[in-house]
């Protein structure tokens, strides 16, 4: 009775009719009853969860004779988010934590493999009568993330750094969730992973977009017992429209939908004026010529060299000199501000070989930038507490290099210090990742009371494109630094990052003002942009104004978890809806012998918008034929670009710790391909081989054309590619090298603007181990390979 009660409840929050629906209060015990009834349904697919025609692929094979099945027939789980509890244009993007998987399901795969070889989602009302979808015109899928863990790796709660606040993730307080991998997880035969992530066509597609492989291939899993979601959601749903179909609610002023559009302009996150926006003057040292525009006055002057210079012991001096730069200028050890009015120019016009950055925070770090006749040679001098382990990276000032929305390329080069040992790694997104070879040499390590302070070399140039490479031209670089409880390499204590300025030995550096920075909720955009000169991507030729702090006007930025996205004078009615995201998850069992009964399949993932992560549909001129009005971007980048040379153990994003190796990796086959656009303007996505012009994959979306669940008007599915067998209606897949460059075309309708707008390619393949050249005579796979030297050169004719 009282789970009738609660269930009566909820249904009453979701119609917006119960004043007792607290915005953020869950009923404890009762509604976790649902959460666990609903986590043990399991079954035999007998057609799929969500109803109607099953989805299609892009690119089945005309020649095999039989068209690839859509439907799922493998057994299945269910399983549920916590309840999503919104108002009216509240965003909903947090982690749900650490949820359980079916009982059944623990103990059937304890300290086994589960080969994962599909999923579906769903979002549903919890009813007396039952579930009932929620459409997507009343909650917004933007996308999601969910993974699988076994009991050696789990979601932590950690302290969040500026470079996290895009991604939502329950940030607010300053904290924000992580999947992570037990260090001492235990190597399973196989490389089976202990975290498995699922993203793959997520967004307003996730419904009736194909989430499965095909025959032999998933994604494995070492003893699943818990599960997480990763949600974002925006509520859509107008609280005053009581007819059938879809009418928007209030919107803000800087919204693009236009009056009576098919979509609610919320879904594109537009900047409200609720979001927390600042901008300040940033400066830079000059090393030769003049500024563009000095600090104005003493006062400013010092305040600047203090943060361009980083250094506890500047000393700060005015001097009247005609003789010296005018205005502030900075060498090692002295800021100086000159009233005089001089011509001379910054540095002496001569080539400098030696300059010095330094950097007080955690940990006191100093980098010397020295080349001559010798070569070209850094000295980095680390200080940190000796009872536990402490380090800095390079290249970053975070543990991620860039995010791609919710997607991380990879952990910066660091090297870090326990006790006697110096270790160089590639970080992984907040954990340890890869040890690499070793390319420092230790002068000095040494302890005086509580500090150990290491003096290590290395050349400029790393010694794998692993390693991180200095550049004495550059007159700044991004770092990080940490320590960690003892000398056992783990999470660290307390961390830190910014950027560390390069002074020339013996000359003097103009201190400039170097243009205004700009912040949304704290977060600063890269300067002078966010985007990547092409072939990396179009965005920045093209000037979108989502790469520039001061033109940016709606997307991931500005939609916070907890955020309403109304301008401040808008009140958003106290109605609650309340529904929650349903992953249904097919599974097989997974046998080793006498062959792998399934290969399992890693991530491989890019985007067109590359380190942006989204950009701006813009308009097209007044008076342009309908039809013309198309918005082109492209990018170009390598497959070894997409790799993560990682641990297979860690899952998520790891491709293999050899699989940036071209010695022992002869490729990949990609074998599904998701791309990920957003409704109603969404046109095309393709990819290229670009080194032989070869079309791999060209999807249209298929759009809905009514009121009807499911059939949304104007909302997308998004059929991936598949390669397989022509047994089952696939194409075979391309071998693609590490070095292919791929080339991605996305086309939009730009009749009207739009913020936001993605063009991604979640993807799923296998490493091709690089195998011998087969000797004369040799059989191999049932050909007889017959070798030839050619008497001209050492290549072989196979």
């Amino acid at each position: 009775a009282l789970a009738q009660a609660t269930v009566a409840r909820a249904s009453a929050c979701r119609l917006a009719v119960s004043p007792t629906c607290a915005p953020r209060s869950v009923v404890p015990g009762v509604m976790a009853l649902l959460v666990v009834t609903g986590a043990a349904l399991l079954g035999a697919a007998a057609g799929n969860l969500v109803p109607g025609p099953p989805p299609t692929i892009a690119n089945p094979n005309p020649l095999a004779g039989k068209q690839f099945s859509t439907e799922y027939t493998a057994e299945y789980f269910d399983v549920y988010s916590n309840p999503i509890r919104t108002r009216y244009a509240e965003v909903h993007w947090t982690s749900h934590g650490n949820l359980p998987l079916p009982e059944a399901i623990v103990e059937r795969f304890r300290n086994k493999t589960m080969a994962i070889v599909g999923y579906e989602v769903d979002q549903v009302y919890q009813t007396p009568d039952g579930e009932e979808p929620v459409p997507i015109t009343s909650a917004y899928n933007h996308h999601y993330g969910v993974w699988i863990f076994s009991p050696h790796a789990t979601m932590v709660h950690r302290h969040a750094h500026g470079s996290h606040r895009l991604q939502g993730c329950g940030s607010v307080g300053g904290r924000f969730w992580d999947a992570v991998t037990d260090r001492d997880a235990p190597h399973i035969d196989g490389g089976i992973p202990h975290t498995q992530f699922f993203s793959e066509g997520n967004g307003g597609e996730m419904r009736r977009s194909y989430h499965g492989y095909p025959k032999g291939y998933a994604q494995l899993m070492w003893s699943p017992t818990k599960w997480s979601v990763t949600p974002m959601q925006v509520d859509t749903k107008n609280r005053e429209h009581k007819g059938k179909g879809f009418k928007a609610g209030p919107l803000p002023r800087s919204s693009l939908a236009p009056p009576n559009a098919s979509y609610s302009g919320l879904v594109e996150c537009p900047c409200t004026t609720r979001i927390r926006r600042e901008s300040y003057m940033a400066y830079a040292a000059l090393r030769e010529g003049s500024c563009g525009e000095r600090p104005q006055n003493a006062s400013e002057c010092f305040m600047a060299a203090g943060k361009v210079a980083q250094s506890a012991g500047l000393v700060n001096r005015t001097v009247h000199n005609s003789s010296m730069p005018p205005g502030c200028s900075i060498d090692v050890d002295e800021a100086i501000w000159n009233d005089a009015d001089s011509s001379i120019t910054c540095g002496n016009g001569g080539a400098f070989q030696r300059v010095v950055g330094t950097a007080s925070s955690v940990v006191n770090l100093t980098v010397d930038l020295q080349q001559g006749d010798a070569g070209a040679e850094v000295t980095i001098t680390i200080s940190g507490p000796a009872a536990a382990w402490f380090g800095a990276g390079f290249g970053a000032d975070s543990m991620c290099q860039h995010w791609d929305a919710d997607e991380c390329s990879g952990g910066p080069y660091a090297i870090i210090v326990s006790g006697d040992s110096v270790v160089e790694r590639r970080l992984a997104l907040h954990g340890a990742g890869a040890e690499l070879e070793p390319s420092v040499v230790v002068k000095s390590n040494a302890v005086l009371g509580e500090v150990r302070t290491v003096v290590l070399t290395r050349p400029f140039q790393g010694k794998t494109p692993q390693h991180f490479s200095f550049d004495i031209s550059k007159a700044s670089e991004k770092y990080i630094a940490a320590f960690g409880h003892d000398l056992n390499f783990a999470r660290h204590a307390r961390h830190a990052g910014g950027t560390m300025s390069f002074q020339v030995v013996g000359q003097r550096s103009c201190i400039c003002r170097d243009g205004m920075r700009h912040t949304i909720h704290g977060r600063e955009f890269s300067y002078p942009s966010m985007c990547k000169p092409a072939p990396a991507s179009d965005l920045l030729q093209q000037q979108n104004p989502s790469c520039f702090g001061e033109t940016y006007a709606g997307g991931l930025w500005c939609c916070v978890h907890g955020q309403l996205l109304l301008d401040a004078d808008q009140e958003a009615p106290e109605q609650v809806q309340e529904y929650r995201l349903k992953f249904r998850f097919y599974f097989e069992e997974y046998a080793t012998s006498p062959v792998p009964s399934h290969t399992n399949l890693i991530r491989l993932y890019h985007q067109t918008e590359y380190a942006q992560g989204e950009y701006d549909i813009v308009p097209c001129l007044p008076g342009t034929p309908a039809q013309e009005c198309v918005q082109v971007i492209t990018a170009r980048w390598k497959v070894r670009d997409m790799m993560q040379p990682c641990s297979n153990r860690d899952g998520n994003e790891c491709t293999g710790k050899d699989s940036t190796d071209a010695t022992k990796i002869a490729g990949v086959h990609l074998i599904y391909a998701g791309p990920h656009c957003h409704a109603p303007d969404c046109l095309s996505m393709e990819l290229y081989n670009a080194d032989t012009g070869r079309l791999l994959c060209s999807m249209a979306p298929e759009f809905g054309a009514s009121d009807e669940v499911y059939d949304e008007l104007g909302y997308v599915a998004l059929p991936p590619c598949l390669w397989g067998d022509a047994e089952e209606g696939l194409q075979p897949p391309e071998l693609l090298s590490l070095d292919t460059e791929l080339l991605s075309i996305k086309r939009n309708n730009n009749t009207i603007g739009h913020y936001g707008e993605m063009a991604s390619w979640q993807m799923r393949g296998v490493l091709i181990p690089r195998e011998p050249l087969p000797e004369e005579g040799q059989v191999v796979q049932g050909w007889h390979m017959v070798a030839h030297k050619s008497a001209d050169d050492d290549d072989f004719l196979v």
